[in-house]
């Protein structure tokens, strides 16, 4: 209580800069996982706060997809005020500390913990060394573009990303101004090797494992002067770098400090190492003191909307997968009691979320919700008109389930983050196909004569006869039918109305028909003339 008294005094006795002071602050949060949902509630609530005079993103995140952090960083970058500022409270990991990175100033709360950006896929595994370096360098340039708008340093932000960046500390003696250089950096200044001061993380007699991109990265170095840049220009063209050129000459003016991370693990920072290494602007613990910070007389929180929050749930995986197996089993079952309810009305609603929470999200294009509807209307086709021909049938699902898939996939199918989300895609489908078998099979054979599910479904009498109870029906029994059969119509037997399914053929009306199946549902065929 007496530290964050004494941090807010000296806040308000420490003059606020020219350049950060604001009267109006906005005040961005983004908490949880980074997906296509914050990267559209980040636009919505940033075009919210063109008033204005400065917003400051509050991270608490363990990471999140590529493809929507780049998003929320060029929101960042060209349309938000330059008087930007991250704020770590408290923690903000991979897309996090990317995000964090395209501010002009961090601040972080205490105790609060950053880094680790190394891309992974969605289930966490490690990304094959080739992919990897792929998927690295749209991250990389990423960084070393925020790094150099931002004056941070370059070698510093690769090591949040790279694993195989190994760094040491210099500060220059006269000037006082601190920076992070490589093993070549620092033989080429001192002209001896540096001091390892970490211990590895794994054996000892086995070199750590370098990512491949920097693997390329040293090859290079012994062909480039210290100072120059030493990432791929053909990927990072945005700015200058303004690192100084070292040689040996410079040795005097410069001193060792400290190891800053070894080649065997990503760069992770507490509050106090990012203010030694020049990240972190100072330490916020509340909205007070980040209000006396800025000086401002105005300070608006803008949070995700209930619905925002709603879309999030729905488009996950497990919610989908539940939505197709319910889809699937209101269908069955609709079909399977030959009448129009209350399931047809539950398949309508569970596509509806389906493929509109998607939608909504951003996720789902114009063409996916093209293949759904194209499916839906071929499969009713089938069903309701032409049926047994089950070609128009089989090419209804399939687009059915290729508009789905595809409301999964947001990036690029030969990245791999559109792989990944591809091949959730088709496992969620998969899932929910056989938790639809399964749902269907319980429901109809098991709960077939309940009370309950006969009471869910609506029959309407198209003659004026009693209605017989189904048990009383026997399979080999002869009946009429008295509408077209569609496969699902109205049949009568021994002067009582019953409905019933074909097996798949059209029967017309007034054709003689076999019962052949009872229960919950009637299944007939025609009799041969």
């Amino acid at each position: 209580m007496f530290c964050a008294t004494a941090t807010l005094l000296l806040c308000q006795l420490v003059p606020v800069p020219s350049y950060r002071q604001a009267n109006n602050v906005s005040i961005i949060t983004i908490d949880g996982v980074v997906d296509t949902v914050t990267a559209q509630s980040f636009k919505r609530r940033l075009k919210e706060s063109e008033d204005a005079d400065a917003i400051v993103i509050e991270l608490n995140t363990p990471g999140g997809d590529l493809m929507s952090t780049l998003e929320i960083c060029y929101e960042i970058k060209n349309n938000a005020p330059q008087n930007s500022v991250a704020w770590i409270h408290p923690h903000a990991f991979s897309a996090g500390t990317i995000i964090a990175l395209a501010c002009r100033e961090i601040v972080v709360a205490q105790g609060s913990t950053f880094g680790d950006a190394a891309p992974i896929n969605s289930s966490g595994a490690a990304i094959p060394a080739t992919e990897r370096a792929k998927v690295e360098s749209p991250v990389l340039a990423e960084v070393i573009d925020s790094a150099r708008r931002n004056h941070y340093d370059e070698r510093l932000v690769e090591a949040f990303v790279s694993v195989g960046v190994e760094l040491w500390l210099l500060q220059n003696t006269q000037t006082g101004n601190v920076i992070c250089v490589n093993k070549n950096e620092y033989e080429t200044l001192f002209g001896k090797a540096p001091p390892q001061n970490f211990t590895p993380i794994g054996d000892n007699d086995s070199p750590a494992e370098l990512s491949p991109f920097f693997e390329t990265l040293t090859n290079l170095q012994s062909n480039q002067q210290v100072g120059e840049p030493t990432w791929d220009p053909n990927f990072a063209q945005q700015l200058p770098s303004s690192r100084p050129s070292l040689s040996s000459n410079d040795a005097e003016q410069w001193e060792l400090i400290r190891q800053v991370v070894p080649n065997d693990r990503l760069l992770t920072l507490k509050p106090t190492e990012g203010v030694m290494y020049g990240l972190v602007t100072d330490t916020i613990n509340n909205d007070k003191q980040l209000q006396s910070w800025f000086g401002a007389t105005n300070l608006t929180r803008l949070d995700p909307t209930w619905s925002e929050h709603l879309v999030g749930i729905l488009i996950s995986w497990p919610v989908r997968l539940a939505l197709i197996a319910l889809f699937l089993i209101c269908i069955v079952v609709e079909f399977a009691t030959g009448s129009t309810g209350m399931f047809g009305a539950g398949a309508a609603v569970a596509m509806g979320i389906l493929i509109g929470a998607p939608w909504l999200a951003g996720l789902a294009q114009w063409w996916d919700v093209l293949l759904v509807i194209a499916g839906v209307a071929l499969v009713a086709v089938e069903l309701l008109i032409i049926p047994g021909t089950g070609f128009t049938g089989f090419t209804g699902v399939a687009l059915l389930f290729a508009g789905i898939v595809g409301s999964f996939v947001s990036g690029d199918l030969t990245s791999s983050q559109g792989q990944s989300e591809l091949v959730t895609g088709l496992g969620t489908v998969v899932g929910g196909c056989a938790l639809a078998g399964i749902g269907s099979w319980i429901i109809l054979k098991q709960f077939g004569d309940s009370r309950l599910i006969r009471a869910l479904v609506l029959e309407e009498d198209l003659v004026q006869h009693e209605t017989t109870p189904i048990h009383q029906i026997q399979i080999g029994d002869f009946a009429t039918a008295i509408t077209d059969l569609r496969p699902s119509g109205k049949i009568e037997a021994e002067g009582k109305v019953l409905d019933a399914v074909t097996t798949g053929d059209w029967i017309t009306n007034g054709t003689k028909v076999r019962i052949i199946q009872t229960g919950m549902t009637i299944e007939v065929e025609q009799i041969e003339s």
